[in-house]
C-alpha cells in the first residue's frame, strides 16, 4: 500500500493544549499542501474513527490516554496510527556512552505524574509498553541512535528526521557581531560544566537559557540573533544526543560546533558542522572564528543540504507513505502502569 490509497484521508493532528500554537500549525500548512484534510485537535478534541489517520509527533508518553483509547477499541475500528518520536530515548549500549542521571525536575514530574514528563527513561519505557498494544500502523524515529536503540529492544521502526522549514530560520544580511553563542537551558549540570571550561579557556560565550527565550529570543528574534552569531555551540541535554539547534544554527548561517554525536544522520561532521571533544573544543572555537573562509564553506553547504535535500515536506510525505502502508494485527492490550522507581 503506497501513499496514494490514504490520499485525501482525514488526519488528526495530535498536539498537547500548551504547545497548539506552536510548530503544528506549520505541519497542518504541509499536510495540507500535500493533499490531506487535517485537523490539531487535542486529547479531548480527537476523533478516532476507523477512517481516519492519528498522527502523533513528539513523545507518545504525552498521549497516553488517547493510545489508551485507541487500544480500547476493536481493531477494525481503530484509526491509522502513525507515531513519529522527535524527542529523547536512551542511547544504544553500541554507543559505548554513559547512562545519564535524570535532573531533580525531572524526577519531580515522575513524581507528581505531570502530563509533560518526558525523560529519556520514561518515553522508552512507555515505547516498551505501545509496541505490546500493536496498534500503530508505523513508527518512525527522528534519530539513528534512537532507532538503534529501539532495535536493541526488539522494536522496529522508521527513521525519519526532521525536515527544514523556514520557521527554524532564514538568512538575514546582519553584521556577525556575536563570536559564540549557546542557547538553551544553562542549569543541566554538564552543560555549566563545559561552558564554564571554555571560558577558563578564554573563549567568551553569550549565554541565553530557556528564561532568555521566552522573554523574547524565540521566532524571528532568535533568526536575528541566530543571523548575528558566527559560531553556535551545541552542547546536547544528553551527551551524544542530536538535537534540532543544528537545524537552527544551519539555516541562519551559524557555524554549528557541537560535541561528538552519535550516528548525526543526516548531517556529516566536517560537512554540515564541526564535532569537537570537550578538551579541544576551545581550540577548534578559536580556530573558526579566526578562519572565515573554513566556517563560511561548512555554512554554505550546510545551507545547501537542509534547503535542497532535507525540506520539511519530504519529511511529512514519507510520514504520510508510512501511514499507507498496513500494518501488524491488533492483539489485546494492557492497560500502562507508570512506572515510579
Amino acid at each position: 500500500m503506497s501513499a496514494e490509497r490514504v490520499q485525501g484521508r482525514a488526519v488528526e493532528l495530535l498536539v498537547r493544549e500548551d504547545i497548539k500554537a506552536s510548530s503544528a500549525p506549520v505541519a497542518a500548512e504541509i499536510l495540507r499542501e500535500l493533499g490531506f484534510g487535517v485537523r490539531l485537535v487535542t486529547e479531548t478534541e480527537v476523533d478516532l474513527a476507523p477512517d481516519r489517520i492519528l498522527l502523533v509527533r513528539g513523545s507518545p508518553l504525552w498521549y497516553r490516554r488517547t493510545l489508551a483509547r485507541v487500544a480500547a477499541l476493536e481493531p477494525g475500528k481503530r484509526p491509522c496510527v502513525v507515531v513519529w518520536h522527535t524527542d529523547a530515548l536512551p542511547m544504544p549500549s553500541a554507543s559505548g556512552l554513559p547512562s545519564e542521571r535524570l535532573t531533580a525536575r525531572e524526577w519531580a514530574k515522575i513524581v507528581l505524574r505531570d502530563r509533560r514528563i518526558n525523560d529519556h527513561y520514561s518515553n522508552a519505557r512507555y515505547f516498551r509498553h505501545l509496541s505490546r498494544l500493536h496498534i500503530t500502523t508505523a513508527v518512525a524515529v527522528a534519530s539513528r541512535a534512537y532507532q538503534a536503540y529501539l532495535s536493541q529492544e526488539g522494536i522496529e521502526s522508521e527513521f525519519v528526521p526532521v525536515g527544514y522549514h523556514p520557521s527554524y530560520g532564514h538568512m538575514l544580511e546582519l553584521e556577525r557581531d556575536i563570536d559564540v553563542l549557546f542557547l538553551g537551558e544553562y542549569r543541566v549540570r554538564r552543560r555549566r560544566r563545559i561552558l564554564r571550561r571554555l571560558e577558563r579557556e578564554n573563549v567568551q560565550v553569550v549565554r541565553l537559557g530557556s528564561n532568555s527565550l521566552t522573554k523574547g529570543y524565540w521566532g524571528e528574534k532568535r533568526t536575528q540573533l541566530l543571523n548575528r552569531t558566527k559560531i553556535l555551540l551545541h552542547i546536547p541535554r544528553y551527551q551524544g544526543h542530536l538535537s534540532d539547534r543544528l537545524l537552527m544554527g544551519m539555516a541562519t548561517g551559524a557555524l554549528v560546533v557541537s560535541e561528538s554525536l552519535y550516528l548525526p544522520d543526516p548531517f556529516e561532521p566536517g560537512v554540515h558542522y564541526v564535532e569537537s571533544s570537550v578538551d579541544v573544543m576551545a581550540e577548534t572555537v578559536r580556530h573558526y572564528l579566526a578562519d572565515e573562509e573554513s566556517r563560511r564553506r561548512v555554512t554554505d553547504a550546510a545551507f545547501r543540504f537542509i534547503s535542497e535535500e532535507l525540506p520539511m515536506e519530504r519529511t511529512y510525505a514519507r510520514l504520510m507513505e508510512l501511514a499507507g502502508e498496513s500494518g501488524r494485527v491488533a492483539a489485546p492490550a494492557r492497560p500502562y502502569v507508570a512506572d515510579r522507581s
